[in-house]
């Protein structure tokens, strides 16, 4: 009966109904139509259309025509599941069983299933206990169970599916029925059952058994990966010995590769039988064809040899040719095949496999089972075993059956014996040659075309023959060991064109489709399917044929893997253009016809139309099967899984035969085919020559060639798009409108030589595609195909040239892949030759490691393979199990239970160590407490034991603890407890404090309840208009600012105070204010050791937690890499180390920093990190994008490196309006490999609106909440700060309100970045993305850059931000530069605010003040400004806890200098060139100082300052300096030459390099950013030119300018003239020659006419020539280059040169990581030489003062830096005195307690003659006294007795108590109780650990006597480790009791920088301050007394000091003012 859906449907729908319903009843069926009906329910394993949506009417438009009669059935059963569901999450529960039964649900007829039920019972097997651990509705249990057949059996049954266990309980309502998985079980049920019978799931499902899952048997750990190996094992674990496990089962059991699991099963089982059930079994009751075996085993653990059967039985084998696996067993005992049929072809998951059938359907295979069933029980099944219950008797001796001999076919026709069939298609002796020969027998006169998947193959002279006729490639292939035959071979589609060719020849042609081996089938012989032969016709007689159901030959999409068609000769197959094993077609069986004699169709009619009609390889289906897998498709009804995707294919090419026939039976009725013609005759049989001749008709009908569009007739294949070239029908065209499913073929009217040019390129092109693809996709080569290549290329450049000829190129690029095609050739030499790929692999590396020697080689190729540890993988490598691998390589691998998996050490041991170890202790705690109270074993057990070993190396590896001593504490730190400041500032007030922070604030508030005089005095400010108490400057402390303290000096013309900073006040409250913060430091020395400990600990914890492994990169092979073409093109030989160590630090974390040095090869590490990233699956797109000079480069890199790779680059065209559209939605609907644009571009790019509007959000609400605290601080901030955050305020205002309209109007209108689906971006030249926006209250701070930002950074934070809320972790970006931190201190902040987010949070570090207050210190240090004078200025001078702050960048960051990297190239010799300023200068510098005091711009020669000016007078004193200093001609033209300016002394020097390296003809570089070449206009470019032209005499010509290249094309030409050495001097800007200026071979000197502002840049100039390929420096230069900085003294140069240098500095020392201190003066310039920023200042300005400030500095700096040390070893050595002398206490109580143990027992013990104690033992519960008795009663309690983990006594001995105490253990597996016994005195004493003798009774009697003789000895050891601990002791106290003799020094020098400072500090005071007070008072005399005298004393330090006397008597008066 065939299976039908609809009906099938119904059944299982009243089936639920009626489950439901008793359930509600709470009873189960009852009557027989209960029964009945709920006995009909069949899954719904056929029946997927229960995936599709069916909520509404509207989705039955979704469904397929097939299906639509179920759209109904479908919608009541979700309302049925619906109604009877308690709530949506039951209801949900019930459909997700539902849809994952659709995959599993194939239930066994019940007929199969009685006869084995019946053949146990005949064989004398009685059931007691049955287990159905996969139960369904119940088959086996019915069975096993009907008539009574055992009655009172226990059953116990499992199903996992929710519906069918409602529907098996309402059918067994008396059985015990759980409805989970089997893994359930209890373990109680071990040893339980009789027999275990079902049919179980199959499939690679993974089972959640722990206990199994972390076996150490490797079996044990394969099965819980494969569902089907994991119940046989679990079975056997409940089965009792001698019982039996019954299962049929997947084919895969016996088949698998891996042997383990049925190495397991026979060694605890014997083997009863062992059947191969045929695949049509489970057809009509589950509509399924899948192979499937029943295998029967017997529980015999104590079995010692295995039967031959059951080695048999172990091994799996595979033909060689077709690739089917199977079982040695069944080779052996073929009669245990039951079917009747058998072929080659694919299983249901599209891999090669023998197809069994059994004509005589259900009941013909359960007849067959039943007999093959009795015969292997009677052979093999051990009944006294099975009878004994358990008793295990002798093993017998194996048991060895005789194969069954070979029987002819009609000795015994019924049943029929089966061949020995997989041992048939064992043997192969060149099958298709042999063929040929039997062939070539019955045709000796025709030329035999044998079709081969996609090729029709000739051999021996009828290759010569054909050769000749159709030039074609003649070539030749082994026949057997030592003969060779002739080959030549043309695609199938060529047919129609070379078979007329044939027959014009006068040949006659036979053509052979799909021929089979004859040894397969009951068919007598194979049979010729057509032969064509000239001018005649033969006679075809009536043979009965099945209709052919035509459809297109169609591949099947798989997952990559080879899919196997159904192909019934294992020895005939070929290639598809998918590069897979497919299919050669054969015709029907003709048995199968002649029993179907309905199927009959009519004679073939003679008059067919001369053209092959292809025969489907595939069984037919059935009109109800075309319905059901007919109505699959790609669009809205796609299959499910790889079985319903090959039946669709199968379907639909059927359906498309049958469409094709019809259409030629038509075109054979409508005309006649005219004499003379070819025409082909089909027969069945021999062809018979001769036959009767056709008549000729009077007139021929021409018959027109239909050029009109058309459906493509052949299946859509990968390589198909729009405008391919393609050959159908034996015409060529082109496609359209490709889908999926298929397209439109549009013919070309081609002469007849085009068209064969044409057809032979479309077969040379197809044929490389499913080259490459098949490799690419499976990592295996084919040389089948490759030689197929090289035939029709060879073949195509014999009769039409090279491809890349002028006279192919544009006919082949008419081909949509016609780019592919013309890669087929390269240029060598002038010449083109064949690319690799006709040679070898090119998609893939050919050596890939299949097996290696060692672990560690292993751990190396999984690595490189798969980018993780994968033990499977690894074990298959090499012959270790996994658990054997483990401990082989401990140390190198560590399981993280936080990810369930193992890690290298590099990614288990790296970052945050300690967050890692406190998630991995919370994790072990957790399972711990878990199952703390469980009597049984969980199976976590072993898991727990590997993550304590992990964990202890987590702890191992933290970072050396940094100690109190080591700290720097800043005041305000955010990590440090709010309670520790209050603590501290109560000491200091000497009143109750109380500090609160708020974090989303970032905001301290202080408050008291009293405040006293320290508050109100000692610790106050008066200022002009306000007082500063201690409260208000301790806010200012903790967030590290200072009030903005204002006076006035006047009125102006309104009456208003003319304000100015109350500078004396401000420099008080700094004074005092830094009282508060360095008090801090002293308080927190003078706390107890404890708390010190606990501060440390908590900063280590947070900070001191990160761990950089050495990331090592060499074990990668990159797979994918073409090193060819790298060398080619860019002369790359090989990768650097550097670069593989960056690779893989960037795949372990997901991304990071590569902060490479210039030329070290950053652009390879982007293209292949990101290439590796999407192989290995942990990037789906990555994005690179660059600067606009270099991405095309990196583009063609990226190409060069993987010449396969799907790339999309953004091109100019790209980007214009039109088309950025269409561009932008490429890369959402695409999955390319990588897309490549410039940052530009990148720009451009639509950002989430919903990102930008919560970042932005988030912006605005931290300057809100910092406005309202500025707004609560009143006069405390600067008027400027509170402007500055109100404008900000309102720009981010409408910046929110603009991306708000913009979501409402353009809902889905373009797509943005988030929908892109790019989860990885490659930054090139990261450090242009600096510019991003922070927040700061140190508004007054130099150096901290534009907190304001760019849109071009916001935008790269909006991509970021997307990537990880995606991912929900940091990262999501790699970072490349080589200045990551080209400028300020916020770049280091703002890396991490990119990168690190959540680990910024973990440190409670939301905003840049507070990362500030952490790692900067704030000072007040003497700088030059910008008019070169020496003023105080805040800055972010020194950096402390630099270890940690280097440790947190370098965690994701790998720093090379070229010299790391090992770069050949020369070094820099930096020259500082100082110029004294001419006399127009000095004259200017004048003019600039007074212009920047007083801002009258006439001083300058210009008009005064408008009112937008004066507020940028800075800005423009800044631009005059700048100009002044290169030359005076910047500033007014009028200004002439002067002989000793920048100018001239640049000309000079550069002449004298062209003198001295004329000979090599050496290059130099100019740079200068001020003065560019603008023709018309003076510049500095021409003026140095003019005077190397007239003063020096170099040719002009030899002298260029970058700015004058307008074009790509000139500027490269000016590049290489400088590589040539015709330019000689280049002149340009940092930006236009400072990148993608590859000139250096030449380079001697770079002239640097002005300073840039940032370090980067310089370092960019610099490398123009310090870089790989300066050769004329390296040969002649002493491989150094010149670089001279020219510098005019007392300008700005000094000062820019100055700041250059100390940014350069503190970048290197905080990368390098080569700190030699915890903290880093940013105004040091270099270490190595000692001169520190003040030195330079001192030595520039001339001031003694400040020199021998910065040799104070520096002097106490160091000593500081020795007491540090010697304060650490002071308190390293007083925590080892505490512990010894802790430990020598505690020794010396425990010798104490233990001496008097020895005293009592002395007193008491009895002994003998010679000294041996006597046993003076009782015992609690024994009141004998005889010792033999005690000591078995002693062991009875060992054994027996169970304390749960409590201490009992039992007994005593000279009277000291004996205890008993209990231990659970786990032993083989099992648990189990262990006794110890204890003598209990001070301490509990034990002998021999606590166990007793068992086999001796008088030692288990001594054994607490004994125990008590050892108390000696362990006093003894006692004493002598605490007399080694005491020795310590005088030398520890020596080291503690010793002082720094430095002391007093360091406090003098203290002293005299103090007062150094104040006499700076003094010279620097305004002079006229004094005069302004006079002036105060005369003009202000109508202001209260107070105030008057306040303002007479301003220069009196007293009066800035509140006094108390002043403060009481005038409180009313400053209540007043305030």
């Amino acid at each position: 009966m065939a299976y039908n859906k609809l009906q099938t449907m119904r059944d299982n729908i009243e089936a639920i109904r009626l489950a439901f319903r008793l359930g509600v009843a709470g009873c189960g069926a009852q009557t027989a139509e209960e029964i009945a009906v709920l006995r009909k329910y069949a899954g719904f394993g056929g029946l997927k259309c229960i995936l599709n949506d069916a909520n509404d009417l509207e989705d039955a438009a979704k469904w397929s025509k097939s299906d639509i009669e179920l759209f109904a059935p479908t919608v009541e059963l979700r309302r049925i599941i619906h109604d009877y569901s308690k709530d949506d999450k039951e209801f949900a529960r019930y459909m997700d069983s539902l849809k994952a039964s659709v995959l599993t649900a194939f239930y066994t007829d019940n007929r199969i299933v009685d006869a084995i039920s019946d053949a146990l019972k005949y064989s004398g097997v009685e059931v007691k206990s049955f287990l159905e651990p996969s139960a369904g509705q119940g088959a086996f249990i019915d069975s096993f169970l009907r008539n009574d057949k055992y009655p009172g059996a226990e059953v116990l049954a499992y199903e996992k599916d929710l519906l069918t266990g409602k529907i098996l309980s309402a059918l067994h309502p008396s059985i015990l029925t759980r409805i989970e998985g089997f893994e359930k079980i209890e373990r109680d049920f071990n040893g339980y059952f009789d027999v275990a019978a079902s049919n179980v799931p199959f499939g690679d499902f993974a089972v959640a058994d722990p206990a199994y899952a972390v076996s150490k048997d490797v079996a044990y750990r394969q099965a819980t990966k494969t569902i089907h190996n994991y119940f046989f094992l679990k079975a056997l674990d409940q089965v009792r010995e001698g019982g039996l496990v019954a299962f049929i089962a997947s084919q895969g059991v016996m088949n698998a590769g891996s042997p383990f699991v049925r190495m397991e099963l026979v060694k605890r089982a014997d083997l009863v039988a062992a059947l191969r059930l045929p695949n049509n079994t489970f057809s009509d009751n589950a509509g399924t064809d899948a192979g499937s075996d029943l295998i029967i085993l017997q529980k015999h653990t104590g079995k010692k040899a295995l039967s031959a059967d059951e080695e048999f039985f172990i091994q799996s084998v595979v033909d060689r040719g077709t690739k089917v696996p199977g079982n040695k067993f069944f080779q052996a005992f073929p009669q245990n095949v039951i079917c009747t049929d058998a072929k080659v072809g694919t299983d249901q998951f599209g891999k090669p496999a023998i197809i069994y059938k059994h004509e005589g359907g259900v009941d013909g295979i359960a007849h067959d089972l039943r007999t093959a069933l009795d015969e292997s029980l009677r052979l093999r099944l051990n009944l006294e075993l099975y009878n004994s219950n358990g008793i295990k008797p002798p093993t017998p001796d194996p048991v060895k059956p005789t194969p069954t001999p070979k029987v002819e076919q009609d000795v015994k026709p019924e049943p029929p014996k089966k061949k020995p069939l997989a041992e048939k298609i064992e043997q192969r002796n060149e099958p298709l040659l042999k063929q040929y020969q039997e062939m070539k027998k019955k045709h000796p006169d025709a030329i035999l075309l044998f079709r081969v998947g996609d090729f029709y193959e000739i051999f021996g002279k009828d290759a010569v023959e054909a050769s000749e006729i159709l030039g074609i490639t003649l070539t030749r292939r082994m026949n057997g060991l030592d003969n060779r035959i002739e080959l030549a071979g043309f695609p199938h589609h060529a047919l129609d064109t070379y078979l007329p060719k044939l027959v014009r020849a006068g040949k006659r042609v036979a053509i052979c489709e799909q021929l089979e081996d004859p040894k397969l089938k009951r068919t007598s012989k194979q049979k010729v399917v057509e032969t064509v032969t000239p001018n005649q016709s033969s006679k075809t007689e009536p043979i009965p044929v099945e209709p052919s159901k035509p459809g297109p030959t169609k591949e099947i999409e798989t997952d990559g893997r080879p899919d196997y068609s159904d192909n019934p000769d294992p020895r005939l197959f070929a290639y598809n253009l998918f590069g897979e094993l497919e299919p050669i077609q054969q015709k029907n069986n003709r048995r199968q016809q002649m029993q179907k004699p309905e199927e009959k169709p009519k004679a073939a009619n003679p008059a067919t139309k001369a053209k092959p009609i292809k025969s489907s390889g595939f069984r037919k289906l059935t009109d109800k099967e075309l319905e059901f897998y007919g109505s699959l498709n790609w669009d809205d009804n796609p299959p499910i899984n790889g079985f319903y995707e090959a039946m669709m294919s199968i379907a639909h090419r059927q359906m498309e035969e049958m469409r094709l026939e019809k259409e030629s039976q038509e075109a054979a009725q409508a005309a006649g085919i005219a004499p003379g013609e070819t025409y082909i005759e089909k027969t069945e049989g021999d062809f018979i020559p001769g036959g009767r001749a056709r008549q000729p008709k009077v007139t021929a009908i021409p018959i027109e060639r239909d050029m009109s569009p058309r459906p493509f007739s052949e299946d859509i294949q990968f390589f198909h798009k729009n405008g391919s070239m393609v050959v159908a029908d034996g015409m060529v065209g082109f496609l359209s409108d490709v889908r999926k499913t298929g397209a439109t073929f549009t013919p070309l009217n081609l002469k007849p030589e085009q068209e064969k040019r044409a057809i032979l390129y479309v077969t040379l092109s197809e044929t490389y595609q499913q080259l490459y693809n098949y490799e690419a996709e499976t990592h295996e080569p084919s040389e089948h195909l490759r030689e197929h290549l090289n035939y029709y290329y060879d073949e195509f450049v014999a009769k039409y040239g090279n491809l890349n000829e002028k006279q192919n190129v544009k006919f082949i690029m008419m081909d949509a892949n016609g780019r592919d095609a013309l890669a087929l050739e390269r240029g060598e030499n002038g010449q083109f030759v064949k690319a690799d790929i006709f040679d070898h692999p090119v998609s893939f590396a050919v050596d890939e490691v299949t097996s290696v020697d060692t672990p560690m080689e292993a751990l190396t190729a999984s690595l490189n393979k798969y980018g993780e540890v994968n033990l499977e993988y690894m074990s298959s490598l090499v012959d270790m199990d996994e658990d054997a691998m483990v401990e082989n390589l401990e140390g190198h691998i560590y399981y993280n239970p936080l990810v369930s998996n193992y890690e290298i050490k590099d990614r288990f041991i790296a970052g945050n160590v300690v967050a890692k170890a406190e998630a991995v202790k919370a994790w072990i705690d957790r399972e711990e407490e878990r199952i703390k109270d469980f009597p049984g074993y969980d199976g976590i057990e072993p898991f727990i034991a590997m993550s304590q070993d992990s964990l202890k190396a987590l702890e191992e590896a933290r970072p050396r603890r940094i100690e109190f001593d080591e700290l720097d504490f800043n005041f305000g730190e955010r990590w440090i407890p709010t309670g520790i400041y209050s603590a501290y500032m109560s000491h200091l007030y000497e009143t109750d404090i109380k500090i609160a922070y708020s974090s989303s604030m970032d905001e301290y508030s202080a408050d008291t309840s009293h405040k006293n005089m320290k508050i109100w005095e000692e610790f106050c400010v008066r200022g002009y208009y306000r007082v500063y108490d201690g409260m208000s400057l301790l806010k200012h402390a903790l967030h590290n600012t200072v009030p903005d303290i204002k006076k006035s000096i006047g009125k102006d013309d309104d009456g208003h105070d003319i304000k100015v900073p109350d500078n004396e006040a401000i420099q008080l409250a700094n004074t005092k204010i830094d009282e508060i913060r360095n008090g801090f430091t002293d308080w927190l020395e003078a706390q107890s050791p404890e708390f010190k400990e606990r501060l440390v600990d908590l900063y280590n914890n947070k900070f001191n937690c990160f761990v950089r492994p050495q990331y090592d990169g060499s074990h990668q092979t990159f797979p994918d890499l073409n090193m060819k073409i790298l060398g080619d093109r860019y002369g790359i030989s090989s990768i650097y180390q550097s670069q593989k160590d960056c690779i893989w630090m960037l795949k372990q974390n997901g991304g990071g920093i590569c902060d490479h040095e210039v030329g070290t090869g950053k652009t390879l590490i982007m293209c292949i990190a990101a290439h590796e990233m999407k192989r290995l699956g942990l990037a789906h797109k990555p994005m690179i994008i660059g600067l606009k000079a270099n991405v095309a480069e990196i583009a063609m890199t990226y190409q060069s490196a993987y010449p396969n790779a799907r790339i999309l680059f953004a091109d100019e065209k790209s980007f214009k309006a039109e088309n950025r559209v269409n561009f932008f939605n490429q890369i959402k609907n695409n999955d390319y490999d990588c897309v490549i644009m410039s940052h530009d571009q990148f720009g451009k790019i639509p950002q989430s609106p919903e990102m930008q509007q919560q970042i932005l959000q988030a912006e605005l609400d931290t300057v809100e909440e910092n406005l309202e605290v500025v707004k609560r601080q009143g006069h405390d901030v600067s008027r400027g700060m509170l402007k500055g955050l109100i404008k900000r305020k309102e720009n981010l205002t409408a910046k929110i309100a603009t991306i708000q309209y913009q979501m409402e109007q353009n809902k889905d209108a373009v797509v943005d970045f988030k929908q892109m689906g790019i989860d990885h971006i490659f930054v090139d030249e990261s450090h242009q993305f600096k510019n991003l926006m922070f927040n700061t209250r140190h508004d007054r701070v130099a150096g901290l850059g534009n907190s304001e930002g760019s849109q071009r950074a916001l935008n790269l934070l909006y991509a970021i931000r997307t990537i990880q809320e995606r991912t929900g972790k940091d990262l999501g970006a790699t970072f490349l530069s080589g200045t990551t931190i080209s400028n300020s201190l916020t770049e280091l902040y703002l890396l991490f605010k990119y990168l690190r987010p959540n680990e910024l949070e973990r440190q409670e570090i939301r905003c840049f003040d507070a990362w500030a207050a952490i790692f900067a210190k704030k000072t007040t240090d003497f700088e030059f400004n910008v008019t070169n004078n020496i003023v105080q200025k805040e800055r972010f001078r020194y950096f402390i806890k630099v270890p940690e702050l280097a440790a947190f960048y370098n965690e994701i960051t790998d720093y090379r200098t070229a010299e790391d990297v090992g770069v050949d190239r020369p070094h820099k010799n930096e020259i500082l060139h100082n110029i004294p300023p001419t006399p127009a200068q000095e004259d200017f510098i004048q003019k600039l100082m007074e212009f920047a005091k007083t801002g009258d711009a006439t001083i300058l020669g210009r008009a005064p300052l408008s009112e937008t000016e004066e507020k940028a007078k800075m800005l423009i004193a800044t631009d005059y300096a700048r100009k002044m200093a290169l030359d005076m001609r910047m500033i007014d033209p009028e200004y002439g030459d002067d002989p000793n300016n920048k100018a001239s002394h640049c000309a000079r020097m550069i002449a004298e390099y062209y003198r001295r390296y004329d000979e090599q003809k050496g290059t130099q570089f100019v740079f200068s950013d001020l003065s560019t070449y603008k023709p018309g206009e003076w510049n500095i470019y021409s003026e140095i030119k003019r005077k190397l032209i007239e003063d020096y005499g170099i040719p002009a010509h030899e002298i260029r300018f970058i700015q004058e290249c307008k074009t790509e094309r000139s500027r490269k030409a000016v590049i290489q003239a400088m590589n040539d050495g015709d330019v000689r001097v280049l002149f340009g800007s940092t930006s236009m020659l400072g990148t993608g200026v590859n000139a250096q071979r030449r380079c001697v000197a770079i002239h640097h006419c002005d300073t840039p502002w940032r370090p980067s840049d310089l370092t960019q100039r610099d490398g123009r020539g310090i870089r790989a390929g300066n050769e004329i420096a390296k040969l002649y230069a002493d491989n150094k280059v010149d670089v001279i900085i020219y510098a005019v003294e007392k300008s700005l140069d000094s000062y820019k040169f100055n700041l250059l240098h100390c940014k350069a500095t503190f970048i290197d020392q905080l990368k390098s990581g080569a700190l030699g201190a915890r903290t880093i003066d940013e105004g040091a310039m270099d270490e190595k030489n000692g001169m520190n920023f003040s030195e330079y200042m001192a030595i520039l300005s001339g001031n003694t003062d400040l020199l021998e400030k910065a040799k104070l500095e520096k002097r106490i700096a160091a000593l500081e830096s020795e007491r540090k040390a010697h304060n650490k070893g002071i308190s390293d050595s007083k925590f080892r005195y505490q512990t010894v002398t802790h430990d020598i206490a505690n020794n010396e109580a425990a010798i104490g307690r233990m001496k008097a143990d020895v005293a009592r027992y002395e007193a008491v013990v009895r002994r003998d003659q010679d000294g041996n104690p006597l046993n003076n033992l009782t015992i609690d519960s024994y009141n004998q006294s005889d010792e033999k008795k005690m000591g078995i009663h002693l062991q009875k309690l060992a054994i027996q007795t169970d304390t749960h983990g409590q201490y009992q006594r039992i007994g005593e001995v000279y009277g000291f108590p004996i205890s008993i105490i209990s231990e659970r253990t786990l032993v083989d597996g099992k648990e189990s109780v262990q006794n110890r016994f204890v003598v209990e005195g001070n301490y509990k004493y034990k002998f021999n650990n606590g166990f007793i003798a068992m086999s001796d009774t008088h030692a288990a009697c001594m054994n607490f006597v004994n125990a008590l003789e050892k108390i000696p000895g362990i006093v003894a050891q006692y004493e002598e480790r605490t007399a080694k601990l005491k020795a310590d002791v005088p030398q520890l106290e020596a080291i503690i009791s010793k002082q720094w003799g430095k002391e007093d020094e360091l406090k003098q020098l203290k002293s005299d920088l103090a007062a150094l400072d104040r006499k700076i500090t003094a010279e620097l005071a305004p002079k006229h301050d004094e005069k302004d007070g006079e002036e105060l008072k005369q003009s202000d005399a109508q202001r209260v007394e107070v105030k008057d005298n306040q303002t007479q004393t301003a220069n009196s330090k007293e009066s800035m000091v509140a006094e108390p006397r002043l403060y009481y008597n005038s409180r009313p008066v400053f209540n007043g003012l305030r």
